[in-house]
């Protein structure tokens, strides 16, 4: 089946006076080394692509881009550097981290939404230098500001930002946003243990919440919903916020379409329409 929606791009910006909502963009992350395959089923299926560079290949960013942009797919971008880490304690290390990430900026300046999600924290257990975090996270933030690039930091599973407190710290120094992992969010020690509940953080970080990273909860992998016993209170509370990207992080073709099925259906009967999905994502083939 498939639902078309014919809604001008005006209509989709917030209004303040009325409190309408934009239009809900659901993207698919995709990482450079899945080029081209998932790219193209990531086009073909209707859905915008969050994509993650190559930190070693940055010239490759055009050609796995362009194409698509071609096509007129949303884009938006994912700077995952595991071997980069910007508050390493060791200043040398740090400082190659740094490097990496403004030559990331470099790279995606001017191609698909000016928008990238960074991390603290990868991987974890590896000892942070919390002030070298916030020094250099707000040197990236300012960089980004120069090239016309939004900054946003995300929540991860274990560490420093898999507790609010501290990621709030963070981003308020910073001037960073924030790109909320929801399996990350579901499965950290600080909802396990009772201290926040999901829909908690999405209220604590609403002011600054600019995107979604969708799936249900992470062991070793993404694990998909299978239904919306979990995702539908954090829908409830997402829903009421400016939050208007959601990226599925997922890999499986089959539980990517019916993880965007369950956003539909959520979407159906929440206020009974469609007009909250952007006109790019209403395919569900």
């Amino acid at each position: 089946m498939t639902f078309k929606s014919h809604i001008p791009d005006s209509a989709r910006l917030n209004n303040a006076k009325t409190g309408e909502t934009a239009g809900i963009t659901l993207a698919v992350s995709g990482h450079w080394q899945r080029f081209p395959g998932k790219f193209d089923w990531i086009a073909d299926h209707g859905f915008a692509l969050e994509y993650a560079p190559d930190p070693d290949h940055f010239d490759r960013v055009k050609s796995h881009l362009l194409p698509y942009v071609g096509r007129h797919v949303p884009l938006r971008h994912h700077a995952y550097f595991p071997g980069f880490e910007i508050g390493d304690p060791d200043p040398l290390r740090a400082e190659a981290a740094m490097k990496i990430h403004f030559q990331a900026l470099d790279a995606i300046c001017g191609i698909g939404s000016q928008v990238v999600t960074v991390h603290v924290g990868l991987p974890p257990f590896r000892p942070l230098n919390h002030d070298r975090v916030k020094k250099n996270l707000t040197n990236l933030v300012t960089y980004g500001k120069i090239r016309g690039i939004q900054v946003n930091l995300e929540n991860l599973r274990i560490g420093p930002t898999s507790h609010p407190e501290i990621l709030l710290e963070w981003v308020g120094v910073s001037g960073a946003n924030i790109t909320m992992d929801i399996g990350h969010a579901v499965s950290c020690d600080s909802v396990k243990q009772g201290e926040y509940t999901v829909p908690e953080m999405v209220d604590l970080f609403s002011p600054k919440l600019d995107e979604v990273h969708l799936y249900e909860s992470e062991t070793d992998t993404h694990h998909a919903p299978k239904d919306l016993s979990i995702l539908g209170p954090i829908f409830d509370r997402l829903v009421l916020t400016d939050c208007r990207w959601w990226t599925i992080e997922l890999e499986d073709y089959q539980k990517i379409l019916h993880t965007r099925r369950l956003v539909i259906q959520y979407l159906a009967k929440s206020k009974g329409s469609f007009s909250r999905l952007d006109s790019h994502q209403l395919s569900d083939a």
